[in-house]
């Protein structure tokens, strides 16, 4: 898949699971959250926030920062640690726009606000993650009798 692809693939994602949270009723606007995936050692979550919430995070750096407008999506991983305490190991920007979510009428507006350097970090460290962590799930499922 092309770097390209890859972002509307992303961008179409991002897009349904704001029309999605309107359908049952959540004020996408106020910012709102959607677990996409979850293992007992890591999860993956979109979090849709406002510029006024988003400016509140501490530590945000400051190239992030320029990045931010009224609408905002963030990719979050989190891994579990040696005691199966999931922690944050990633946050990444990966898409802003100047409209609010609730005014966003296609995937190409999504894909017109993608933040290229956000995505592929997140790329990049779900890749990893992913990499590590499939071998490790697999071996839990597998039955002793199997191998």
């Amino acid at each position: 898949m092309t770097e390209k692809n890859y972002a509307q693939s992303i961008a179409g994602d991002l897009f349904h699971m704001i029309k999605s949270a309107q359908e049952q009723g959540v004020s996408v606007d106020a910012g709102f959250r959607n677990q996409a995936m979850s293992s007992p050692s890591m999860s993956l979550t979109y979090m849709f926030l406002t510029k006024n919430d988003l400016l509140k995070v501490p530590a945000l750096p400051a190239q992030v920062k320029k990045q931010v407008r009224r609408s905002n999506a963030m990719a979050v991983i989190e891994l579990a640690n040696a005691a199966g305490v999931k922690q944050t190991a990633g946050i990444h920007l990966i898409w802003s726009s100047a409209k609010a979510c609730s005014k966003i009428e296609s995937e190409a507006e999504m894909l017109d606000g993608i933040q290229i350097q956000g995505l592929a970090a997140f790329t990049a460290q779900i890749k990893s993650t992913l990499k590590n962590d499939i071998p490790r799930t697999m071996d839990q499922q597998v039955p002793p009798s199997a191998e």
